[in-house]
C-alpha cells in the first residue's frame, strides 16, 4: 500500500539535504504529509456488486455511504436495459454527439428527461462534474460576474476558476449577504448553488435565490446532485418544489449517478441554452457520448422511478426514521427530507478512527476530512438508501450513537 512505502523510505527523504528537490522526493513528500494530518486516501476494495449489503476489504459490512437513493443501481429492470442495448448496440458510443452524430436513444433520453423535469429541453453530459464546468464556463465570460455559495461542490468551484468570470463567494447560504454583493454588481450575473449541500444535508433557500435573479436579471444555476429522485414531487429535486423549474433563467444539472443508479448527467434549461452549451461547452463538447448501455439504463431507472412509487415513498420512510434516531447528533441546519445524517467531529483522525471502528463493527459509514470538508470541521457523513431495512438502520444509528457517546 502506498503509506507502507512511505513508512519505509522516510529516514531516506530529508528537505534539508535537498536544496532542489527530484520530482520522486516532492511526491512523496506531499504524500507524507496527507499522512502525518490523517488525511491519506485509501479507498477500500468492495466486493458484491452495488448492493447495500455486500463485502468490503473481505468483511460483511451495509453501506452507509452510497449516493444510490432509491436502490436502482440493482434494479432488474435497469440492467437489463443495460445489457440488452449493449449486446444490441455496442459498448461505447464512439465518439463526441458532434462526431458521430447523435444516437437516437440519446435524443429520447433527452425528450424524456425535460418532460420528466419540466424543461424545456435536456442536454446529456458526461458527469455532474463535466455539466457544472460546461454551464460554468458558457454562461460565463470576461463580462459576467459568478456568485457563487462558499460550501459549492468542488465541480462548481472549478466551473468558476475556468470561467474567466470574476467570482464572488457569499456566506453559506446566507441570502442577505448575497443580495448585498449583488446590489454592487459591476458585470453581467450569474449565480450558481448547490440544492443539497451533501457534506452537511442542507439545503439552499431555492425560492429566494430565483426571486434574487430575477430582480437582479441573472442567471440562476443549480446543481441538483443529491436532490433529484429524493425532493419535489415525484422527486422531481429542488426547484420543483419551489415552483421555479420552468423559470427560463433557471439552469438546472441533474445527475444519474445518484438516485437514477447509473451515470452521467444533463442540464435542463431553456432552448437557448441548450444551444450555447452545444456551441460552447466545452466539458461536453470535447467528451465521448455516454454509452449506449448507460442510455439504456438511465431511460429505464426514470421509467422505474415513475412507474414504482413506493421506492420514493420507502426513501422517505427511512429518511424520518434515521433523522429520528439521529438527530440530535447531526450539525446544525441539516434538513430532515434529505437523506443525509452528518456528525460533526472535528479532528481528521478521529473521523477516520470513527469510520474504521464502524466498519470493524459492519456498517461502511464515510469519514469526510480536507480538502472535501474545511479544516477542523471533519465529520462521519451516513446516506440512507431505499433499499436499506429497518434493521440496518437501527444497527448504525445504535452504532454511531455509541462511539459518539
Amino acid at each position: 500500500m502506498v503509506s507502507e512505502g512511505i513508512h519505509s523510505r522516510l529516514p531516506m527523504v530529508s528537505p534539508s539535504v535537498h536544496a532542489v528537490r527530484s520530482p520522486s522526493v516532492w511526491a512523496e513528500e506531499t504524500l507524507l504529509e496527507d499522512l502525518r494530518d490523517g488525511l491519506l486516501r485509501q479507498p477500500r476494495v468492495r466486493a458484491g456488486g452495488s448492493s447495500v449489503h455486500c463485502r468490503v476489504d473481505g468483511r460483511d459490512v451495509v453501506i452507509f455511504s452510497s449516493n444510490d437513493y432509491l436502490g436502482l443501481s440493482t434494479h432488474r429492470a435497469v440492467r437489463e436495459a443495460a445489457g440488452a442495448a449493449a449486446l444490441q448496440d455496442g459498448l461505447g458510443s464512439t465518439g463526441s454527439r458532434h462526431l458521430t452524430g447523435s444516437h437516437e436513444a440519446l435524443l429520447a433520453l433527452e425528450a424524456e428527461l425535460a418532460a420528466f423535469e419540466g424543461a424545456q429541453t435536456a442536454t446529456l453530459a458526461p458527469s455532474g462534474y463535466a455539466a457544472n464546468l460546461a454551464v460554468l464556463t458558457t454562461l460565463g465570460g470576461r463580462d459576467a460576474v459568478i456568485y457563487s455559495d462558499e460550501l459549492n461542490h468542488a465541480s462548481i468551484v472549478d466551473g468558476c476558476r475556468l470561467s474567466r468570470a470574476r467570482v464572488d463567494v457569499y456566506r453559506h447560504r446566507d441570502l442577505d449577504d448575497l443580495e448585498t454583493r449583488l446590489r454592487l454588481r459591476d458585470g453581467r450575473p450569474v449565480i450558481v448553488s448547490d440544492t443539497v449541500f451533501s457534506t452537511d444535508g442542507t439545503c439552499a433557500d431555492v425560492g429566494r435565490l430565483a426571486e434574487l435573479a430575477v430582480r437582479y436579471d441573472a442567471w440562476l444555476v443549480l446543481d441538483e446532485a443529491h436532490a433529484t429522485g429524493v425532493l419535489g414531487p415525484r422527486g422531481r429535486g429542488a426547484a420543483a418544489a419551489a415552483r421555479v423549474d420552468g423559470h427560463p433563467q433557471v439552469v438546472r444539472v441533474i445527475t444519474f449517478s445518484k438516485a437514477l443508479g447509473a451515470a452521467g448527467a444533463a442540464v435542463c434549461a431553456s432552448a437557448t441554452v441548450r444551444q450555447l452549451l452545444l456551441q460552447r461547452g466545452r466539458a461536453m463538447m470535447y467528451s465521448t457520448a455516454l454509452p449506449h448501455p448507460v442510455i439504456a439504463a438511465v431511460r429505464a431507472a426514470l421509467a422505474v422511478m415513475q412507474r414504482e412509487r413506493s421506492l420514493l415513498e420507502r426513501l422517505r420512510a427511512n429518511t424520518r426514521l434515521i433523522h429520528g434516531m439521529l438527530d440530535s447528533m447531526a450539525m446544525p441546519g441539516h434538513n430532515h427530507d434529505v437523506p443525509i445524517v452528518a456528525i460533526l467531529v472535528a479532528d481528521a483522525r478521529r473521523a477516520v478512527d470513527a469510520e474504521n471502528s464502524l466498519w470493524e463493527q459492519g456498517w461502511m459509514v464515510h469519514a469526510l476530512r480536507p480538502p472535501t470538508v474545511p479544516p477542523g470541521s471533519s465529520r462521519l457523513r451516513l446516506t440512507v438508501s431505499a433499499a436499506h431495512r429497518e434493521s440496518d438502520l437501527r444497527g448504525v444509528a445504535a452504532a454511531m450513537t455509541a462511539l459518539v457517546a
